[in-house]
């Protein structure tokens, strides 16, 4: 049965809580979409033959049910709360990916799996949404028709994110987090594992520690260089420039021949990035050194790809020492929160970090 959200001709009996429940009906139908702002107390008044006050007060009803939310200079936006998972509305999951699924890789498939999973034992449903080549609009057109009521982001493009926040609604960044977004996010511990990974190097003896892959191309490479830079500084050592190979990830086949064909490379290079490790290990071998003895490397993988991806890089060797994560403990962490935002959409966003540990070369899972 369709809701009407036509107010009777009768002002007889319009008080606070019958503008309120007009209003309540009127945005679970659609009639104000989230993300847009109620009329004003002015407009509701005069269009629903009520008083300034009565109007203030169904606001302030609509507001304490998590409807809506007053912001400053702005006015009273509406809020996904109303739209609820629970009642079979999906959450959306928008990807740094290009339209259709035959064109994500490994790596968003697995994320998009690890958050269906963490989803479903919520009882929500999930909708990916691609990110890359469609602008702001386009991304936010397709949030609104498909009535979500909840992102998880895994990009940080300006345009998409600025524009999801522009819906006002309950939004999560997943393994994705610029200081400038000022969204929640839950991310690997990068920080951490990449000191776990000098530490131990520097705990096998080595004091020629070299690292190979991107330092300033994103939030999280910096927190990964400032991880190894603590390590290294911890262990009394020094990173030696030289020892620097500060590359995007397609450049790392060549920079890991340059670093080590130097006559006073590094016995040790942190490679925390597929690309980077896979590289180290095959320049390597190709100019002679031994793994493992001529020359240590830690690498970095989930824990889902480790044997289904990560290991086929090494050419049918055993994978050096690498730090590995979880994604279904991220997925689920992701989702935790977006559920904490629902609930309390005032909550100051939130940096989650997921723990990363370190696998020994050849030891099992």
């Amino acid at each position: 049965m369709s809701v009407t959200t036509k107010p009777p001709a009768n002002h007889a009996g319009r008080n606070s809580s019958w503008l309120a429940g007009f209003l309540r009906r009127k945005i679970g139908a659609g009639g104000m979409p989230v993300g847009e702002y109620l009329p004003t107390v002015r407009a509701l008044s005069g269009e629903h033959g009520v008083s300034r006050e009565t109007a203030r007060r169904a606001i302030k009803l609509l507001e304490a049910e998590g409807l809506v939310a007053a912001e400053a200079r702005h006015g009273v936006r509406v809020l996904a709360r109303v739209n609820d998972p629970d009642r079979g509305l999906p959450v959306a999951f928008v990807a740094s990916t290009p339209e259709g699924p035959g064109l994500w890789d490994d790596f968003h498939r697995m994320l998009l799996a690890g958050l269906q999973k963490a989803a479903a034992e919520r009882g929500w449903s999930l909708l990916a949404v691609a990110g890359v080549g469609r602008s702001g609009r386009e991304v936010t057109e397709q949030l609104r028709d498909c009535r979500v009521c909840g992102i998880v982001l895994d990009t940080i493009s300006p345009e998409v994110v600025a524009a999801v926040r522009r819906l006002g609604m309950p939004a999560v960044m997943m393994d994705a987090w610029d200081p400038e977004m000022s969204l929640d996010a839950a991310v690997q511990d990068g920080f951490q594992g990449a000191l776990l990974a000098a530490q131990h190097l520097a705990g096998r003896g080595h004091r020629r520690i070299g690292w190979l892959g991107p330092i300033a191309e994103s939030a999280q490479s910096r927190e990964r260089f400032g991880g190894a830079a603590a390590g290294i500084a911890a262990a009394g050592l020094e990173l030696v420039p030289e020892f620097l190979a500060d590359t995007p990830r397609a450049g790392a086949p060549a920079a890991a021949r340059r670093m080590l064909a130097r006559p006073d490379r590094p016995t040790a290079v942190l490679g925390l990035w597929h690309e980077a490790a896979a590289a180290l290990v095959r320049a390597a071998d190709e100019l002679g050194l031994r793994a493992g003895s001529d020359l240590e490397v830690v690498g970095w993988t989930p824990e889902e790809q480790y044997d289904t991806v990560y290991r086929a890089l090494f050419d049918g060797g055993a994978p050096p020492a690498t730090m590995v994560w979880s994604v279904a403990e991220l997925a689920r962490a992701a989702v935790a929160r977006l559920a904490e935002r629902r609930a309390k959409p005032g909550l100051a966003p939130a940096l989650i970090k997921i723990p990363v540990r370190l696998r020994l070369a050849g030891a099992p899972g």
